[in-house]
C-alpha cells in the first residue's frame, strides 16, 4: 500500500482529495494535515510513503513545510496547489529543495467538484513518486580526469555548428537549474531541451530557469531556425526536432513511449542533423526515454554522458541508457558543466587540427 498524507487547508477540497485516493486499491490515506506545521508532525509521526503539498497555507506555508521535512526526514513530496502560476518561484523553489513532482488543481477541484481526468492524473502522479527514496542530497564534487590532459577552461568558443541536447523528466528541473547557471553567458552551442512536466507548466518552468541565468531560454517555435547561445525547450504535448536547414519542427504525433514531448525523439532528430558535432545528455527520470536517442547519438560519433545515481532523484532514466551501453560517461551533476565544455573545447581544438592539417597538406 502507498501511505499518504493530504496536506491541504480547505476541509472540502482535503475531503475531495481523500475520496479520489481511496478509490484506488493501491493507496491508503493516513491523514489529513492543515498547514505545514501539522505536515511536519504528523510526516514524524506517520512516516507516510508520499505526500500531496499544497503552497499557500496558514501557519508554515508548502514550500517552508517541504524545506523542513528535506532536511530532517525526507519524503517523496507532490505538489498540488491552485496557486502554483501565481507562485512560480516558490513552487519551483519546493522542487530545488526537494519536492519530486508539481501539478496544478484544476479550476473544478478549487470550486468543490473533482474529475475523472484530474483522478487519473493525480492517482498516476502519486504511484510515480512512490517509487522514490528520498534522501537529504549534499551534491559534493567528486574527481575529476587528470586536469593536464584537458584545455585550459579560461574561455569557450566554438568554430564548428555543433548543438547540446539534454532529456530530463522527474527531479529535473532543479539539476537544469544548477546545469545551466553554471555556463558562461556567450554559450558558443544552441541547446535543446526535452523535459517530462505535468501540462500547463513548461511555461512557468522557463520562467523559473531565467530569473538568475544568463543565457536565453525560451520555448521553442516552429520552423525556427536555432541560434548559439539560446536554450530552447520542447512545448507542452508537442515532440520536438531540427530539420535539416537547423530549423526547429514540432509534431503531434502519437506520444513515444508515453511522452510527448519525447526525449528519444528529439536526441535521434538531432543526431541524424548534426552527427559527430552533436552531444546528448540524460538526467534524472522514470522510465526508458532518451536510451534510443543516446544511441543515436553515440553511434553518428557525438558524445553521451549521464547523471549518475548518486545525485539522480530518480535513476530510471539514466540506468536504461547506461544498461544500453549508449552513455560513454556517467557524472555527478557538479560535473556536467564542465564536461561540457570540455567537449566543445575538445571539438574546437580537433577543428584547429584538421584546419592546420589540411594547410600543410595542400602546401
Amino acid at each position: 500500500m502507498i501511505r499518504v498524507l493530504i496536506t491541504e487547508d480547505s476541509p472540502t477540497i482535503a475531503e475531495i482529495i481523500r475520496m479520489t485516493l481511496i478509490k484506488d486499491k493501491e493507496i491508503q490515506v493516513i491523514g489529513w494535515a492543515k498547514n505545514g506545521k501539522e505536515c511536519i508532525e504528523m510526516t514524524n509521526k506517520l512516516k507516510p510513503n508520499v505526500i500531496t503539498m499544497d503552497i499557500r497555507m496558514p501557519v508554515m506555508d508548502g514550500f517552508e513545510a517541504t524545506k523542513q521535512i528535506m532536511a530532517k526526514t525526507p519524503t517523496p513530496i507532490l505538489v498540488f496547489s491552485a496557486s502554483i502560476n501565481d507562485d512560480l518561484n516558490v513552487t519551483f523553489n519546493a522542487l530545488k529543495f526537494g519536492a519530486l513532482d508539481v501539478l496544478e488543481k484544476p479550476r473544478t477541484l478549487t470550486a468543490g467538484k473533482s474529475s475523472d481526468d484530474m483522478a487519473e492524473e493525480l492517482i498516476q502522479r502519486i504511484k510515480i513518486v512512490s517509487r522514490v527514496r528520498p534522501f537529504k542530497k549534499t551534491f559534493k564534487p567528486t574527481p575529476l580526469e587528470s586536469k593536464k590532459h584537458r584545455p585550459k577552461r579560461i574561455s569557450i568558443s566554438s568554430d564548428g555548428d555543433s548543438i547540446l541536447i539534454i532529456g530530463a523528466s522527474t527531479g529535473g528541473p532543479p539539476v537544469l537549474n544548477y546545469i545551466l547557471n553554471k555556463l558562461p553567458s556567450k554559450f558558443p552551442l544552441p541547446i535543446l531541451i526535452a523535459q517530462h512536466i505535468a501540462r500547463g507548466f513548461i511555461e512557468g518552468l522557463v520562467t523559473w530557469l531565467q530569473d538568475g541565468c544568463s543565457i536565453k531560454i525560451k520555448i521553442g517555435e516552429n520552423n525556427e531556425t536555432v541560434e548559439k547561445g539560446k536554450v530552447y525547450f520542447a512545448p507542452d504535448n508537442y515532440h520536438m526536432g531540427i530539420t535539416d536547414n537547423k530549423k526547429i519542427f514540432l509534431s503531434n504525433a502519437p506520444p513515444i513511449s508515453g511522452h510527448r514531448p519525447s526525449v528519444n525523439f528529439l536526441m535521434e532528430s538531432s543526431a541524424s542533423v548534426y552527427r559527430e558535432h552533436c552531444m546528448g545528455i540524460i538526467l534524472t527520470g522514470m522510465g526508458r526515454d532518451g536510451a534510443m536517442g543516446m544511441m543515436a547519438i553515440k553511434k553518428e560519433g557525438g558524445f553521451t554522458l549521464s547523471q549518475d545515481m548518486e545525485s539522480s532523484a530518480i535513476f530510471g532514466m539514466p540506468k536504461v541508457a547506461i544498461e544500453s551501453g549508449a552513455v560513454m560517461k556517467v557524472c555527478n551533476i557538479e560535473q556536467i558543466p564542465n564536461e561540457i565544455i570540455w567537449w566543445i573545447q575538445k571539438k574546437n581544438l580537433i577543428s584547429h587540427r584538421d584546419t592546420e592539417a589540411q594547410r600543410n597538406k595542400i602546401s
